[in-house]
């Protein structure tokens, strides 16, 4: 009995070891984050800010991270534009899924709080490239909102919308 009871606490400090072991962390431009899509992962790649100006003229900036399977894309306008009472919504998922090429009626949406913010994540079926691609989006701020993509891997996806945690500097 007693054999057995250290193996039980063992095992579980070994898992505990394993799960602390998959967090990735990131920071680029003034924002700061982490997640953990359940695997561990020793790929990261930050790439360089791109701004310009959106039709109307406003101005932004795009930061983009990948993280193993994970494209983390933040998007930082010059002033503020969302606003954070109102929910995300579901539309823009839709409407990003729709833009990578998947299929209309294999699109399926969901309200859902990520980063403890009023979020939406989806998936969409892109037969050109014969894959299902996993999109989150989400408000970091008044002038930030972040997307989440990633290929053919749902757990993945909902480790990382469980664990997703991003910071932004003033």
């Amino acid at each position: 009995m007693k054999v057995e009871l250290v193996l039980v606490v063992v095992l579980a400090a070994f898992c505990v070891t394993l799960a602390s072991g998959t967090v990735t962390t990131f920071k680029t431009g003034p924002f700061t984050g982490s997640v953990d899509l359940g695997m561990p992962c020793n790929h990261t790649n930050i790439s360089k800010p791109v701004s310009s100006e959106d039709l109307g003229g406003a101005g932004y900036t795009n930061y983009i991270a990948t993280i193993c399977t994970a494209t983390i894309a933040i998007t930082r306008y010059d002033k503020d534009i969302f606003n954070l009472t109102t929910p995300f919504g579901t539309s823009s998922v839709n409407r990003n899924l729709l833009k990578f090429g998947a299929d209309k009626d294999a699109i399926k949406v969901y309200d859902r709080e990520i980063n403890s913010q009023s979020g939406a994540v989806g998936s969409g079926y892109i037969s050109k490239s014969g894959l299902t691609l996993y999109a989150a989006g989400f408000y970091v701020s008044p002038k930030s909102v972040c997307w989440i993509y990633l290929k053919d891997n749902e757990t993945e996806m909902i480790s990382a919308l469980k664990t997703f945690h991003v910071t932004e500097a003033a």
